[in-house]
């Protein structure tokens, strides 16, 4: 009555659920891995950004430190201490008595250069 011969009951698991299985954990470790690498690379993007705002920013209070008439541009030129980084200063005369100065840090990333400008305006005080 109920009993079936010839067939034999096996219990565990297929090779391809197995293959499936894995395949699943696979990519969810993979999809982690993603997560965390891209970031770790925004925080060091933020970093970078970061840093190249201060040493702008740091070149912004010499120059306003300066006198009227020693505001002047400069090249693009590497920042002591910092390898990566570089600034520059445009200083123009839109008035007689008055210049616009742009400092401008560049630092480089894995495809190129990235940059911050700050601008200012320094007045001559005579």
């Amino acid at each position: 009555m109920g009993i079936c011969k010839g067939r034999s009951v096996k219990k565990g698991f297929t090779i391809l659920e197995v293959l499936v299985a894995s395949l699943l954990v696979g990519l969810g470790i993979f999809a982690i891995m993603e997560a965390f690498n891209r970031g770790y690379l925004g925080v060091g993007q933020v970093e970078d950004y970061s840093l190249a705002l201060s040493l702008a920013q740091e070149r912004m209070e010499e120059i306003q430190d300066t006198a009227f008439a020693s505001v002047t541009s400069s090249t693009k030129a590497a920042v002591t201490g910092f390898s990566d980084f570089q600034r520059e200063v445009v200083a123009t005369s839109p008035h007689a008595d008055l210049k616009q100065v742009v400092v401008t840090a560049y630092w480089t990333v894995p495809n190129g250069e990235n940059n911050v400008a700050l601008t200012s305006y320094v007045a001559n005080g005579s």
